[in-house]
């Protein structure tokens, strides 16, 4: 019998479809987040960073499988390196570190929530493993504790903001077309329409 957790080809193209457009849009975040880092400092930067962790988050909670969140980061990551980013090391750990900070929290509720509150802890843990991967890299060190800790909370509620609750958003828009009718989030979607028309 076919293991449900094994992603198919149709998910595998959709994943890495999501992760290619993410992975293009992080290169312009990057100039985008200097531009804010030099005018609002390192904690306003810290309230951008969420962006590059709605890769994974969105990938999971429409495909809804394990290691989807990791993979999409990797696949971001790795487009984001081809279309120009000149760090590739750096943008190759940091989308390991952060899709596996995204797929731990996935990952705590065993792959079974994928509602608002679970989102949101992947996003969380996704910038946390940002903040922890260029703390070593650029020494954040070099800050006060005081603006460090700031830099650290405004990190995780982008997070929870942007990855958890932005990538939800979307996903949901998108499942409303039906484009998304065939993975587990547009299944879900017409399993509660047919509860709530109580058939």
């Amino acid at each position: 019998m076919k293991n449900s957790k094994t992603l198919n080809l149709r998910e595998i193209v959709v994943m890495a479809s999501i992760a290619i457009v993410f992975g293009v849009l992080y290169l312009g975040w990057i100039f985008f987040g200097q531009v804010v880092r030099g005018v609002l400092g390192p904690v306003g930067w810290g309230l951008i960073t969420g962006v590059w962790i709605m890769a994974p988050t969105m990938c999971a909670y429409i495909i809804q499988k394990p290691g989807v969140a990791l993979a999409a980061e990797l696949i971001a990551a790795v487009t984001e390196i081809l279309v120009g980013s000149v760090n590739a090391g750096t943008v190759l750990l940091l989308g390991f570190t952060q899709g596996l900070g995204a797929e731990i929290g996935l990952a705590l509720f065993l792959y079974r929530n994928y509602k608002l509150p679970g989102l949101m802890l992947a996003g969380v843990l996704g910038t946390f493993a940002n903040f922890m991967t260029t703390y070593v890299l650029y020494g954040y060190s070099q800050y006060s504790p005081l603006v460090t800790w700031l830099m650290l909370g405004a990190m995780m509620i982008s997070g929870a903001i942007f990855a958890g609750l932005g990538s939800k958003k979307i996903s949901d828009a998108l499942s409303c077309t039906g484009v998304l009718d065939n993975f587990a989030l547009g299944k879900l979607r017409r399993q509660n329409q047919e509860l709530n028309k109580g058939v």
